[in-house]
């Protein structure tokens, strides 16, 4: 996993090795690492970033940021008119209707109508003739 570690903080620190020998101990690094400088410290409190270097053949050129994408609008619910949530069953449909057909669909229900079966089905009527819904 890790070879070594260093605490941050306000200078360098002697580096441990933590791979080996106990889970709870440490020990002084081993002679390999004695010449590396792992880290050039500028300052006595400060931290330094990594920076490498792309190897593609393409510049990094920066770009403006891509507006958002305009809200997706649906025609209205086919069956009652209301605000469409997308297209459930083949049609445009709101939430409520999606689910009506889900569970008419599910149950293989037949509704009868008590009135001439040509209710008006709008948004506040919806729920009153099963029949005519479907």
């Amino acid at each position: 996993m890790f070879d070594c570690m260093e605490a941050l903080g306000m200078g360098p620190r002697q580096l441990y090795d933590v791979t080996s020998r106990g889970a709870c101990m440490l020990r002084k690094a081993s002679p390999f690492f004695a010449g590396l400088d792992p880290f050039a410290w500028t300052g006595s409190a400060s931290v330094q970033s990594v920076e490498t270097q792309s190897t593609s053949s393409e510049e990094m050129v920066p770009s403006s940021p891509s507006p958002p994408p305009p809200p997706r609008v649906y025609k209205p619910c086919f069956v009652c008119q209301d605000k469409s949530s997308g297209y459930h069953y083949g049609v445009s449909s709101c939430e409520g209707c999606k689910g009506f057909f889900r569970r008419s669909q599910q149950s293989n229900a037949t509704y009868s109508c008590p009135r001439q079966k040509n209710c008006q089905i709008d948004r506040t009527s919806r729920n009153r003739c099963q029949h005519c819904r479907l």
